[in-house]
Formats: structure tokens, sequence, C-alpha cells
């Protein structure tokens, strides 16, 4: 492999991984790793959420790879008249700024000055308005949940579209506590409802997007966004997908295409790519530099279900939890509940108490699987 295959092999990988949001290291032959590009993740937003771009770069060391935060770095939205709205850092390499509510006339772009000193622009893009999603519903299939998007646009304008969503589960211990081991005694638990009830969020990372293009109406129909394993602890007792809906422009959508072709097809690092086009950011200060993204403004629609396990069928969620008897003396209460590995569920005896019985902390504590905080939207 020459070092022209070499460079469209690193930068279709460095795509793929800023896409897909993984973090994973791989390894990379000696010619590539001087390698350190710009990735620019995220979107304008046109109307009443927040705007939030994330910088990375490629790094590698020592052959292996990976993207690193982009910190410290100027960034804000313009637009054709030369107004702008500035982002401010959050995190390392995260920018947020707004809601900005922009004008549907005009057209917007991004502008990056780095810490690095390097100018980078992306090209104005037109306001694209998202139209309601008409509702997302799920089917039990064999092998699980399958969830599903519907939208339209009845002016036959919006036609290529995406999607992301955050998942959201309740779940619960597999036995609640009575009781909790304090400097060598037993008590009364006077806070079970803390390690029994939780909850467990997890973000998209995906491609996920649709068209219409080619219909004769701009109606999506069942657009598949996730699946929940059969058995999966998503569906153990209450589930809820937040998902969000945006508007691509041609170019965008198109773009959006390729990589998630490449991340799809994508065997290995050394795999045939089909396709080697940027997106459409350019560094100002260095037009050859790679710059991996693409940049549109568009507003955001949304909509929240919620699933209980009762209306699946044939669910069976099982932890498989075990429950051990200790015997009520200060030996045996020690071994079993000083360093916390087992937590004591309930007393037996029938005028004193004779035993324990206890569990796993896995199994007896939830926040170790999530939070106990209850979300504001949970009913």
């Amino acid at each position: 492999m020459d070092i022209t295959s070499y460079k469209k092999v690193w930068m279709l990988c460095c795509i793929a991984i800023a896409i897909m949001g993984c973090k994973d290291e791989y390894p990379l032959p000696p010619a590539l790793t001087d390698k350190n590009h710009l990735v620019v993740e995220g979107f304008i937003d046109a109307g009443y959420d927040t705007t939030r771009i994330m910088l990375s770069r490629t790094s590698s060391t020592e052959g292996w790879w990976e993207n690193m935060p982009e910190s410290g770095a100027r960034v804000w939205v313009e637009n054709q008249n030369g107004d702008i709205s500035p982002l401010y850092e959050e995190a390392p390499g995260t920018y947020k700024g707004g809601p900005f509510v922009l004008d549907e006339n005009n057209r917007y772009r991004l502008q990056i000055e780095t810490a690095g000193g390097k100018s980078y622009t992306s090209s104005f893009e037109e306001v694209k308005q998202t139209p309601d999603i008409d509702s997302v519903n799920w089917v039990r299939e064999d092998d699980g949940v399958h969830i599903y998007v519907n939208t339209h646009d009845p002016s036959n304008e919006s036609r290529y579209y995406a999607w992301d969503f955050q998942e959201t589960w309740e779940f619960f211990s597999a036995y609640m506590s009575s009781f909790e081991y304090v400097d060598g005694r037993m008590l009364p638990r006077m806070d079970a409802e803390k390690m029994y009830r939780c909850w467990q969020q997890y973000t998209s990372s995906a491609i996920l997007i649709g068209s219409s293009a080619k219909l004769s109406e701009d109606i999506i129909y069942r657009a598949p966004l996730t699946m929940i394993e059969n058995n999966s602890w998503k569906l153990s007792s209450r589930y809820s997908i937040y998902v969000k809906q945006r508007v691509l422009s041609k170019n965008a959508y198109a773009y959006l295409e390729k990589m998630k072709k490449s991340t799809e097809s994508m065997g290995t690092i050394f795999d045939p790519m089909p396709t080697t086009d940027q997106g459409n950011i350019v560094c100002n200060t260095d037009p050859a530099e790679i710059v991996i993204g693409y940049v549109y403004v568009s507003n955001v629609r949304d909509r929240r279900i919620f699933i209980s396990r009762g209306e699946v069928t044939n669910w069976r969620f099982n932890m498989s939890c075990t429950i051990d008897t200790i015997e009520n003396n200060a030996e045996d209460i020690y071994a079993a509940f000083a360093h916390g590995s087992m937590i004591p569920i309930s007393s037996l005896g029938s005028f004193t108490t004779t035993h324990y019985t206890a569990s796993s902390s896995y199994c007896m504590d939830c926040t170790l699987r999530g939070t106990n905080v209850k979300p504001d939207f949970w009913p």
C-alpha cells in the first residue's frame, strides 16, 4: 500500500470513529502515526435548544490512536450579515451557546480559532425547518422490542432527516435491605429505597438518517431507531426513549450517508472504503489540511414515550441472585458484612435474631449500576 492509500484509510478511520463517538484505540502503520486531524461534531440549532459543538483531534501514541478533546478554542456562529453568536467551553472540547432562534431567511456558518492559532470555517448553510414527529412506536418481535419513528412533511420540502435518542430505564435491586452493618453493629436501615430503586441512561452515537427523496410524498414510516434485546434489564421495570429529529440539507445527508456506509462496512481499518470525501469545513490557515465533520443548521422536534414491562409479552428478565444465610454471631457477621461485598436483607428468628439473610452488593445496591436520583420527567 502506497502513502496515498494510507492517507485515505487514515482519514476514513478518523471519520468513522468521530461519527460513532467511539473511543477505542486501533493500531496504525508507522507512516500514519504523525497525523493530527480536527474532528468537528454537532450542528447549529436554529430553534429553542442549545447548540453544542464537540471539537477533538485524532491522536496517536506508539502506533495507537484515539480522539483527544480540542480545548481552549474560540468558537462562534456567524450569519451572512457578519453578526456573531459565541459558544463557550462547558467541558474540555465541548462548546455550547444559545438558544439562538435563527432567521430562516439568513444563512449561518461555524467559525473556529484553536489555541494553537489555526482558523477553521464551515460553509454557509440555510436554516432547515423540521416537521413534528408523528409518532414513536414499538413492536415486540422474536428477538426483542424494535422501536421506530414516523414523520411527514405536507409541504414535501424536508426529505432528508436525522435522529438521535436517549434511553432511560428504571430498575430495582433483587431484594430490599432492611438492615445495615455499621461500626460492628446490625442496625435497621432507614434509607432502603435509596439503594433499591434506580435509573440508568444511554445516549445514541450511531448515525440514524432517513430520506423520502425517492417517494412522491415526504413521508418517513417506521424508520428504525433501536432494539431492546430479549430479556434485557432495560425493560425490567419501565423504559423511556426520548427522540430528537432534525432535517438535513441534501449535502449534509449525502455526507452522513457515506459515513454510515463506511462505519457499517468496515471490518478492519484496512478494508476498502466507499468514499474519501470530507465535509464542509476548511482550514483557513492550511487549506490542504483534512478536517472531519459537517456542520448544518436545523431546528429540533422531539418526542418521548414510555414502555412498561407489563406491556411486553413474554419478557423474562432475571438477575440470577442468590440468598445466603449468616449466623448471628460477631465473627460471622463481621466476615460477611464488614467489607461491603454482601448486604443484609432481613432477620430470622421467632423471639431473637438467630440469622440474617443476605446477598451480594451487586444484587442489593442499585447505585452500583445507576443513579438513585429520579429524573425530572419520570412519572
